[in-house]
């Protein structure tokens, strides 16, 4: 089917303004540039084994800074460092307060655990997108100590998004109300524009992690930021259920978590 002039014309703006919102979420590095991400984490996990019933609740502050050590018009290299570090834990009516503004307890394995976070630093290429190409890190903190603890892994590896930016494009032709779904092997995620107010978006979503140890129902909002795709700021509150294991004993776990993340550039 021939299309006529004015068909073609409207394709080709169509097409222009998509990729135009496309290129605006692509953030053009700098060497210096700074970025720091506060992750507010509050969860409550319920662990049973038979009779056994372990309640164990948990509030986390972790801030982190994102600094770019080189930048080139392809992408750019970030050292990734953990500033600070908070975090309360309560168990069988007993409480640990670690605050990485103080010595950490050596008799304590999970002080001590959680001191080691603040003397590793990550290396990762990505591209400007946001893409992790290459990464390097001296020890990757354990799953187990986390879950613990309370606080939300930061995912790194190569195809990965930085956790301050959107793994997908943010368009100008996108709309209030507009959906769409993508999906992994183990998730699923459901994603709607909420609201488009001038340089920034809000996009809520639901996503169901199966598959592993411990199956999640998520719901979030998302408030981005159009010129660069960065993520201003994350909430999402979720439930999982399934298993867990401490100390080598498996435990049937049930866990609430709600996350709220901060992004800025200093």
């Amino acid at each position: 089917m021939k299309r006529t002039p004015i068909e073609l014309k409207y394709i080709l703006v169509i097409i222009l303004a998509f990729v135009s919102g496309v290129a605006r979420a692509q953030i053009r590095f700098k060497q210096g540039d700074e970025f720091q991400r506060q992750v507010i984490t509050k969860s409550n996990c319920v662990l049973q084994r038979g009779g056994q019933t372990l309640h164990l609740g948990s509030v986390s502050v972790v801030v982190k800074t994102y600094k770019v050590t080189d930048a080139s018009e392809r992408g750019a290299s970030l050292a990734i460092t953990t500033d600070k570090l908070i975090d309360t834990i309560n168990a069988m009516n007993q409480n640990l307060v670690y605050n990485s503004g103080k010595p950490a307890d050596p008799n304590s394995v999970i002080q001590v655990g959680l001191q080691k976070m603040l003397n590793n630093q990550s290396i990762v290429s990505v591209n400007n997108k946001g893409e992790v190409l290459s990464l390097k890190r001296p020890v990757v903190a354990n799953d187990t100590l986390l879950s613990f603890a309370g606080i939300q892994p930061e995912r790194l590896s190569p195809g990965t998004t930085l956790q301050f930016m959107v793994d997908f494009p943010v368009s100008l032709i996108l709309k209030k109300g507009y959906s769409w779904k993508a999906s992994t092997s183990a998730t699923e995620t459901n994603y709607t524009v909420y609201a488009i107010n001038g340089p920034t978006t809000v996009i809520t979503y639901k996503t169901s992690v199966l598959g592993g140890s411990l199956n999640s129902r998520i719901n979030g909002s998302i408030l981005i930021d159009n010129n660069t795709g960065i993520v201003l700021k994350r909430y999402s509150q979720s439930v999982s259920t399934g298993y867990e294991m401490v100390n080598g004993i498996v435990y049937t776990a049930t866990r609430r978590t709600a996350v709220t993340e901060i992004c800025n550039k200093k």
